[in-house]
């Protein structure tokens, strides 16, 4: 059961069957790179694909911990990226985000649907900016630069 009870899950039909999205804002990611495969910017796209779980290895504790990213995206090169979305940032998700970018090659993109560096989000954002010499990007705001361009594409 998740924790976060109050984020509107939805539901989407679409190629790969259908698929729940944990937040508005994936489903929106999910909108934005089935646009992308449609207009051959990417090759595809996979929503929490089980082949692309990472095991990542925590040096000071010697254990592991198990990531597995939003979107997996393969590119027009044939390469393989992950992508994050997040809502809510806290630093645990801070640490796997930045082990898997330590530990393997795949680039890893940051996407928030509107990140400021407000009193009420500085810990976020600041995570957000320390991570952004390890992934290859950040996204601070999907709402204006990307969502509020394809708005009429979602269903909702």
């Amino acid at each position: 059961m998740s924790n976060f009870g109050h984020v509107e899950r939805i539901t989407a039909q679409t190629e790969k069957g259908d698929i729940t999205f944990r937040s508005k804002l994936e489903y929106r990611w999910y909108v934005w790179r089935q646009f992308c495969k449609d207009h051959g910017l990417i090759t595809d796209w996979w929503y929490e694909d089980p082949a692309s779980c990472l095991e990542l290895e925590q040096q000071y504790k010697h254990n592991k911990k198990m990531y597995l990213p939003d979107f997996t995206i393969l590119t027009l090169d044939l390469e393989y990226e992950y992508e994050e979305t997040k809502g809510w940032f806290p630093a645990k998700d801070y640490t796997k985000i930045k082990l898997a970018a330590e530990q393997y090659e795949n680039p890893i993109t940051l996407i928030f649907a509107n990140l400021k560096n407000t009193k009420s989000q500085r810990a976020k954002y600041n995570r957000a900016k320390r991570l952004e010499p390890h992934i290859k990007r950040v996204i601070y705001n999907a709402n204006k630069d990307i969502f509020e361009k394809i708005k009429y594409l979602f269903e909702f």
